[in-house]
């Protein structure tokens, strides 16, 4: 496998590795408090830069990809992007319910 690919496939995987270890069992751990209202749009702050960044990836590659599966990369980009700007949209209403 090319450097560059095994480097962005890494990389991802390692997110999803920290993700799953570190973010999940908190998240689905039922004796835990609720989420401070005051804290919610920071955990959308942080979903919305990881879905950006996911997005941005797809489509700094998919110029670099065989026709036939550029264009999934493309969509990919344009689907995340469109969520990482409604997980942003929420974050500013978070932000504007606790002030």
């Amino acid at each position: 496998m090319d450097s560059g690919v095994r480097a962005m496939v890494d990389a991802v995987g390692e997110a999803r590795r920290q993700l799953r270890e570190n973010a999940l069992p908190k998240a689905r751990d039922t004796s835990r408090e609720k989420v401070p209202e005051t804290e919610e749009a920071a955990l959308l702050g942080a979903l919305a830069a990881l879905v950006e960044s996911a997005g941005e990836l797809a489509y700094a590659v998919a110029d670099r990809i065989s026709p036939d599966n550029s264009e999934a990369y493309v969509h990919a980009y344009r689907r995340l992007e469109r969520e990482a700007r409604n997980l942003r949209d929420e974050e500013r209403k978070a932000n504007g319910r606790t002030k």
